[in-house]
């Protein structure tokens, strides 16, 4: 066995075969990375909600349609997402250390990517003190129905609701 491994062939075809596995579970896995997200019934965003998604859901990625994307959730529901809800999982980070936290999310590599983590939201508070972060604040906390939007674009004759093209 020892001298197989020492052979560079065996040991680049296992580490192909380890990358082509990676491959394909990564295209098949999707992530929720926005706060919140509803799971459909159909691919459109009138199509009936069936669950709810939380950034860092890990979906499997059954099919795609346009812009939407088929998938079955943790729990088994299966339903559609809007690609702009979700990413693919480019890597896990682990740190050395245990003590630290130990993994992250393809999120929050993408927010760090951008610089914006806890310490850059409170060092922008703190040089922007006159600002109402409050009210940024409070807006997330708004909630409005699937019949409020649809209500909405249907009066100003907007998206899916077939006044614009």
């Amino acid at each position: 066995m020892m001298k197989s491994l020492k052979n560079p062939i065996v040991v680049l075809a296992a580490a192909a075969a380890l990358l082509l596995v990676l491959m394909v579970w990564a295209a098949d896995t999707v992530v929720v990375k926005i706060q919140t997200t509803q799971l459909r019934a159909g691919p459109g965003f009138f199509s009936q909600p069936v669950g709810t998604l939380k950034a860092g859901d890990k979906l499997e990625k059954l099919a795609a349609s346009g812009a939407w994307i088929q998938v079955r959730t943790g729990t088994g529901s299966v339903g559609w997402i809007h690609s702009s809800a979700a990413e693919t999982p480019k890597f896990s980070l682990l740190a050395m250390n245990q003590d630290m936290k130990t993994r992250v999310s393809a999120s929050e590599v993408a927010l760090a990517g951008k610089g914006f983590n806890r310490q850059v939201e409170d060092g922008y508070k703190a040089k922007h003190a006159d600002l109402n972060f409050q009210a940024v604040d409070q807006m997330l906390l708004l909630k409005i129905s699937s019949a409020q939007i649809q209500d909405f674009l249907k009066k100003g004759k907007l998206g899916e609701s077939g006044g614009a093209k």
